[in-house]
């Protein structure tokens, strides 16, 4: 067992996001470079339809694929039509080198974010529990007025966490450390050792078994194009509304299986945003390949079969 890491004492920064919140897709024109013209209808649809808030820059927004000044530029331009909205804006800061992470950090700070994400060093990935709470308050330093999230996603990342309540205990020294974006099976081990002011974030679309045992608050690609269908399939999930919850789950079961039979997820998931609500966010950026002609029929027509595609 690794020694306890020791925080700042205390634990008084309030934590008040919570609910379905969208990761959101980073827009790109034709040349890959990234387009703002339609943020402000993208985050509108996204609130007309009971989204709490956004996380910008992670998987869904393909942070990886850009330098860090232009995260830094999508972060000020989704932040702007965020704040008027009075949508909440998460900034996930990490996959980069550490002065670009704690550079990104600091203007989160600075543009008054309501909370960062960080992902563990992906290269010289921490080799034990110590290691990763330590990178967790150097980030949290550089943003020391905002809640801190880790994001824990070991298939992308490559870092695994052997033991994952020594990890959270050890984690929860740090001021501001509110919790985890990480998926159904995390989020159980950790149920009693939650504090009123944490929460875990389900990160995929399995998210009726996670509201029927309490993790009703999550952050899942399918929210950008299903809302609606997320906010009600987590509400009847809540009320233990069995008769519901099966179909509700099946249908999105459904839409994410018929999209991603067409592609890669994030390019099939990109590719259909514009197909089911009309917001167009581009293609994926390289690395990562646009669905074919062929493919994007193919993936119309099984839209439309579901009856969530548009007329062409």
């Amino acid at each position: 067992m690794f020694k306890s890491v020791k925080g700042l004492l205390g634990h008084s920064m309030s934590f008040e996001i919570k609910g379905m919140i969208a990761p959101v897709f980073t827009p790109v024109n034709e040349e890959g470079q990234p387009d703002f013209v339609n943020i402000p209808d993208y985050l509108t649809f996204l609130q007309n339809n009971g989204v709490k808030g956004i996380l910008v820059g992670g998987t869904t927004g393909e942070a990886a694929s850009f330098t860090a000044v232009e995260r830094m530029n999508v972060f000020r331009a989704f932040r702007k039509v965020a704040k008027a909205l009075g949508l909440k804006i998460i900034l996930q800061v990490g996959g980069a080198s550490l002065p670009d992470v704690i550079t990104m950090a600091q203007c989160a700070e600075e543009m008054k974010a309501d909370a960062i994400m960080t992902l563990p060093e992906l290269y010289f990935k921490p080799q034990s529990t110590e290691q990763l709470v330590n990178y967790l308050k150097i980030v949290s330093k550089a943003a020391p007025s905002l809640p801190l999230i880790y994001y824990h996603f070991p298939m992308m990342s490559g870092v695994q966490v052997k033991n994952v309540p020594e990890f959270f205990k050890m984690a929860s020294s740090i001021i501001n450390f509110k919790g985890m974006k990480a998926d159904l099976d995390v989020a159980l081990q950790l149920q009693s050792q939650l504090r009123t002011d944490q929460r875990i974030f389900i990160g995929n679309h399995m998210l009726a078994p996670a509201a029927v045992v309490g993790f009703d608050s999550s952050i899942a690609t399918v929210t950008n194009l299903f809302p609606g269908l997320v906010e009600s399939l987590i509400e009847v999930s809540k009320a233990g509304k069995l008769e519901k919850i099966k179909p509700y789950q099946m249908k999105l079961n459904a839409l994410v299986a018929a999209i991603t039979s067409h592609g890669e997820f994030l390019p099939a998931m990109k590719a259909a945003m514009p197909m089911v609500t009309g917001i167009n966010v581009g293609a994926p950026r390289r690395p990562l390949e646009p669905l074919t002609k062929q493919k994007m029929n193919e993936l119309h027509d099984s839209l439309k079969k579901l009856n969530f595609g548009r007329m062409k």
